[in-house]
């Protein structure tokens, strides 16, 4: 009768056996590097697997050199760089080389890096070189901000700091601010549905985000206030934003009279803090509306420009009022561009020295900014590092 042993002992020693270079030609296998890899940002693919092949198996041990190399893809940020080798064991024609890339929850472009192989122990690299191709695709919703830009001082000479929201929580805090909701148009033929959801409206790392996203034909955005909450009569007021741009993209900074319910508009005044057109990305407005009603609605106001190629939605500026019983400074990083005195509404009553609430938002067309054209991008945001209220 055969021993069995030996069918589990014959195939290891012709293993070994092929796997001595003395007992035969040595083989020199070409390496190939052929696949890119790609997938969805999240735990399921946290780890890329990129196959290295031979044209044939090997009969001694093979070594391979390799590393990651940044291309829209950052390391740190997006992916782990990896400088490493790895062996090919004799006998066998595969390989996988292992990069971890970088879970988040923020919403990025595809990007790419490069898996590089430097050089080799006992194989030729195919064509002298082989690379393959990494692409993370995204499929987060929130927006990462660059906390980059002025800010503001944390008091002022006879002014104490009275009321703020540095947005530091995990949500918009309900006690400071409700929402606004609907599709009404808001008396300028705009386009959005204002909502409270998530993902029109949110905190994330310090910042409150007001994102206005196109689904389909529609678009949604949000539009937050303070009424009932929040109201202030005279201070200095500093909100530091990041602003949205693109033609039809309509963000706003300003107050209304907390006596709006009962007086209505213009009657109960308006104050402008910030306005932008998003098609002149670099100008930003203020202004007032003021009338004893609508039929005799007046305002006035004036814009101011970053100078150069500079806009708004590169990196976090500082728009603030500084308002009294005689009238109204408008400032853009502590420098004033415009004012106004008490006097300013002539024969119209002055509705400025009462209470006011605050209202944050990002419209989609309308009559002032006009519409979203096939150069306007979504989603566009405005990002709030904080609302400060000095008396």
């Amino acid at each position: 009768m055969s021993n069995p042993a030996l069918f589990l002992i014959l195939p290891l020693l012709l293993l070994c056996a092929g796997c001595r270079p003395e007992e035969g030609p040595v083989v020199v296998p070409e390496i190939q590097f052929p696949i890119d890899i790609n997938g969805l940002e999240n735990e399921e693919n946290r780890f890329f697997e990129f196959p290295l092949v031979l044209n044939q198996a090997t009969t001694r041990d093979i070594k391979v050199h390799f590393e990651t190399r940044s291309l829209s893809a950052e390391e740190g940020l997006d992916f782990i760089a990896v400088q490493d080798s790895l062996i090919v064991p004799c006998g066998t024609a595969s390989a996988t080389i292992t990069v971890e890339i970088v879970i988040d929850e923020i919403a990025e472009e595809d990007e790419t890096f490069r898996v590089v192989i430097t050089g080799t122990s006992g194989a030729l690299l195919a064509g002298g070189v082989q690379e393959a191709i990494g692409t993370i695709k995204n499929d987060d919703t929130l927006i990462g901000v660059d906390n980059a830009g002025y800010v503001s001082s944390d008091n002022y000479p006879g002014k104490t700091l009275v009321w703020s929201d540095e947005f530091d929580g995990e949500a918009i805090d309900l006690q400071n601010w409700t929402y606004d909701l609907g599709a009404s148009g808001w008396g300028n033929a705009e386009l959005q549905n204002y909502t409270s959801n998530s993902e029109n409206a949110y905190v994330s790392d310090g910042h409150l985000l007001i994102v206005a996203k196109q689904e389909g034909v529609h678009y949604s955005s949000a539009r937050l206030k303070s009424i009932g909450l929040q109201e202030f009569e005279h201070g200095r007021i500093d909100v530091r934003a990041i602003l949205p741009y693109g033609q039809g993209i309509w963000p706003a900074i300003w107050m209304l009279g907390a006596n709006f319910p009962t007086s209505g508009w213009p009657a109960c005044g308006e104050i402008d803090i910030m306005e932008l057109i998003g098609s002149s990305p670099s100008t930003v407005h203020g202004t007032l509306h003021f009338g004893a009603d609508w039929t005799q609605h007046n305002y006035i106001g004036q814009g101011t420009s970053l100078p150069m190629d500079q806009t708004f939605a590169d990196e976090f500026h500082v728009f603030s009022i500084d308002w009294s019983e005689e009238g109204i400074t408008w400032l853009i990083d502590d420098q004033p561009f415009y004012s106004v005195t008490s006097g300013v509404t002539g024969s119209q009553p002055y509705p400025f020295d009462n209470p006011f609430f605050f209202i944050l938002n990002v419209a989609v067309g309308g009559q002032w900014p006009g519409y979203p054209d096939a150069t306007t991008t979504f989603p566009q945001f405005m990002a709030v590092d904080y609302v400060r209220v000095f008396q």
